[in-house]
């Protein structure tokens, strides 16, 4: 199996338990992995017999629908949408903008959730008002604030938005792709480096969470003081 996908999975078992979107169990997604592993090398042509039950062993697309400002399904090819649903797992993502508004891609928030039962035991930094940073959000750029914002304004209709957990952004990371690892005809614009936070707190040291970094696929923990990007998800529970 491709070492890549074989280090996500055991990051993404080893930190369900502090899972604080309580997203664990979604249906599997396509890991977007085309080719195949050896004993030496990697990015193979063909199956390998003598390592079985690989990824592209079990070729499986990804499914997604664009949808618009009232969560109404358009055709694929439209050449504007607001939020994109996940056909596989039922979630539905947060469509970012690049007109510096509140949706923009570009903009960065602190982790911070001041719920202690769903916090790691660390809720994080609360953030400092900036409209340059994340254009707005009322009473500073962290992601407790922003999901407040969001939920308010009614993107695409909901009112539930939540941050994802690891496992829930995890599973539109497209390891077939690179720079970055989604699909750009549903996820454009994506700046770079492409650190995404997730609800997920570091179970080892709560004062991090984990990140899905969508420059390669990457997935690592930052301390929660940092600031990063968000998609928000709803759905899925």
């Amino acid at each position: 199996m491709n070492p890549v996908f074989m280090f996500v999975l055991l990051l993404l078992v080893t930190s369900a338990p502090v899972d604080a979107a309580g997203g664990n169990g979604i249906p599997l997604n396509s890991t977007g992995v085309n080719a195949w592993g050896g004993r030496t090398s990697n990015k193979l042509s063909i199956p390998q017999s003598a390592y079985p039950r690989q990824d592209a062993d079990f070729p499986k697309k990804f499914s997604f629908t664009k949808l618009d400002d009232r969560g109404r399904k358009l055709p694929d090819n439209a050449a504007s949408w607001h939020c994109v649903q996940d056909n596989v797992t039922g979630l539905v993502w947060e469509g970012k903008t690049s007109d510096n508004g509140l949706h923009d891609i570009s903009h960065t928030y602190t982790w911070y959730n001041s719920d202690d039962g769903c916090n790691g035991g660390r809720d994080g930094m609360s953030g400092e008002p900036d409209d340059a940073i994340c254009n707005g959000v009322t009473g500073g750029c962290d992601t407790e604030k922003f999901v407040r914002a969001v939920n308010a304004a009614g993107w695409c209709g909901f009112r539930d938005w939540r941050m994802p957990s690891i496992e829930e952004l995890g599973s539109i990371v497209d390891y077939g792709r690179s720079m970055p690892a989604i699909d750009p005809g549903f996820f454009p614009n994506m700046p770079q480096p492409a650190g995404f936070w997730t609800a997920t707190s570091f179970a080892p040291e709560p004062s991090f969470a984990w990140i899905v970094v969508f420059d390669e696929g990457g997935i690592t923990h930052c301390v929660k003081s940092w600031a990063y990007h968000v998609r928000l998800v709803r759905g899925g529970r």
